[in-house]
């Protein structure tokens, strides 16, 4: 009693924050609580589109994955029409048929130019061995050129996509994070993409299906970047405002890592534990042995700190002597 009396307390946007946080799917099946929470998911911040909230709302009857998502992806259009504010955040989960009949493209559209939204995250599902079989023979994710223009996106995330062109992201000005999850990507993409986004801090990319014949960023802003399970000749950096710097089970020849990042204060190199099938990443020993000018950079850093502290200090004895 006194927990549904502290529910039936608090207000609206307070209990619409709340659905937020859940499944799309989960937040709309709150309208059966009573008439009060009939509409209170059309105001929620954020939609995250969840195939999995299917199997609990359906059982487990559900023997095909595809199938699951195939019924979230149907009431896509319709929940975001019922919507009635604008979004912090939007995800998607969807099949390679909503690449082909044009959804995605329309969901961007909608989500960008309607919804105002913040950030934007969409996951190509038809699971990881198909994905990367009909990726190389061709089929990429076709958008038209500036549709990420809009003024409030500020994050974008993708998994499972083959990005053949940087078009998408012209006039892309607003744009602070972007995440490239399993993406076919090549090298003069990733590099056009980047310079695209005038005002970009943070780039992820992760297991790239392709080989990356090199993984060049050059750029005044971006100042956190992080390369996983990526296979590449080389990686070359080069950034006023690079601040963190993190290397995970990547393969590549360590000497042809060139960083330039006068600001870069933190650096991490990682692997994953030694498997078989492990030899071929590049260990972390080599990569710091062609990476000593780093440490060099940070100790002087350290010692120029020291001795400024030290001056302060002094010039503040003086002054009280003074006094």
């Amino acid at each position: 009693m006194a927990t549904n009396d502290f529910i039936r307390n608090l207000h609206n946007e307070v209990l619409a924050r709340i659905i937020s946080d859940l499944p799309a799917i989960e937040a709309i099946r709150t309208t059966l609580l009573s008439k009060r929470w009939k509409d209170l998911w059309r105001y929620a911040s954020r939609l995250d589109f969840d195939p999995k909230g299917v199997r609990k709302l359906c059982g487990d009857d559900i023997d095909d994955p595809r199938e699951e998502i195939s019924r979230v992806v149907k009431n896509i259009e319709n929940v975001l029409l019922s919507h009635k504010r604008n979004l912090i955040s939007c995800r998607i989960v969807h099949l390679l048929s909503s690449c082909r009949n044009g959804d995605v493209e329309k969901w961007i559209k909608y989500l960008t130019s309607e919804k105002k939204v913040q950030e934007l995250a969409f996951r190509c599902d038809d699971f990881q061995h198909q994905f990367y079989r009909r990726s190389r023979s061709g089929l990429g994710l076709n958008l038209p050129s500036g549709i990420f223009s809009c003024e409030t996106l500020q994050s974008l995330e993708f998994t499972h996509y083959s990005i053949r062109s940087d078009s998408p992201f012209h006039h892309c000005h607003n744009l602070k994070t972007l995440k490239l999850y399993h993406c076919a990507i090549s090298t003069e993409t990733l590099e056009a993409i980047v310079s695209s986004c005038d005002l970009l801090e943070r780039l992820s990319v992760c297991s790239s299906p392709s080989r990356l014949k090199q993984v060049r960023i050059f750029s005044q802003t971006v100042k956190t970047v992080e390369l996983e399970s990526l296979r590449s000749q080389g990686i070359y950096l080069s950034t006023q405002s690079l601040g963190v710097l993190v290397l995970h089970s990547m393969k590549f020849q360590a000497k042809n890592l060139v960083i330039h990042a006068p600001n870069l204060r933190v650096f991490t190199a990682t692997r994953k534990p030694i498997t078989k099938n492990s030899d071929n990443i590049t260990k972390i020993a080599e990569i710091l042995e062609y990476c000593t000018h780093l440490l060099v950079h940070w100790f002087l850093l350290k010692i120029s700190i020291v001795v400024l502290y030290s001056v302060i200090y002094k010039c503040l004895g003086v002054k009280e002597m003074n006094s």
